[in-house]
């Protein structure tokens, strides 16, 4: 009996290519903000921030649920520390609107109270996020700055907007594979947030003049890019 040794992916049969297809194409496009996010302006990519500004993104089904998973251990780690004690700010204490209206954001909580800990200051920002074991072993090794400066930014952004700059935020990751919960100290970085309430000035006068800014890469193949729900509009300008 001759062993087959050619390999078998199922992800590549015809059966689940189509219906795939199919899922994908039933997804409809996200509507846009109206304003310029916080979540986004620390991104490296300008267009991409333009984009996700002003135009409908379109994202595959798989990348929709990877944000959704993101909003579902959010909640989960909520519902644990309430158990354990911190007490949430209101839901309308964490919006924020500045730059005349074009710049807004939503934190995910703002710890009001809660059990004593070395470093660990009230009222603080709390800032929430999902990530692969990959990424997060990476946070764990090099910290938030180098490992995730998009997300360091927006921390930044939170802490100066909501008035809870004069103490470290808390920045929990977990970990998706293995629901590893990693809480890091951020403290208050005022220069970082100037220079993102710049960058976001910058955005808003180019994008209000029709002026299309560059892309961070060259690269069409670049991760980025390929994650990006804008990729296809972008590469044909």
């Amino acid at each position: 009996m001759l062993l087959d040794l050619n390999r078998y992916d199922a992800a590549d049969q015809a059966i689940s290519v189509a219906i795939n297809t199919l899922i994908d194409a039933s997804v409809a496009a996200e509507e846009t903000r109206g304003y310029l996010g916080a979540s986004a302006v620390g991104h490296p990519c300008l267009r991409r921030i333009q984009f996700d500004w002003m135009v409908d993104p379109q994202h595959l089904a798989r990348t929709r649920d990877i944000f959704d998973r993101g909003h579902y251990h959010e909640a989960r780690t909520r519902e644990h520390l309430i158990r354990a004690g911190f007490v949430f700010a209101p839901p309308e204490r964490l919006a924020f609107t500045a730059l005349g209206g074009f710049l807004s954001g939503h934190g995910d909580g703002i710890f009001l109270s809660g059990p004593r800990i070395d470093g660990l200051v009230y009222p603080s920002l709390w800032e929430h996020k999902a990530i692969n074991q990959k990424a997060w072993q990476g946070l764990n090794r090099d910290g938030l700055k180098k490992s995730y400066p998009q997300y360091a930014a927006q921390v930044a952004l939170y802490q100066h907007f909501l008035g809870v700059d004069e103490a470290p935020a808390i920045f929990t990751a977990v970990n998706a594979n293995t629901c590893e919960r990693l809480h890091l100290l951020v403290p208050f970085d005022a220069e970082e947030a100037q220079r993102v309430i710049a960058r976001a000035e910058a955005v808003i006068t180019a994008t209000r003049a029709g002026e299309l800014l560059p892309r961070f890469t060259t690269d069409p193949n670049h991760w980025r890019c390929r994650l990006c729900g804008h990729r296809e509009r972008c590469w044909r300008l």
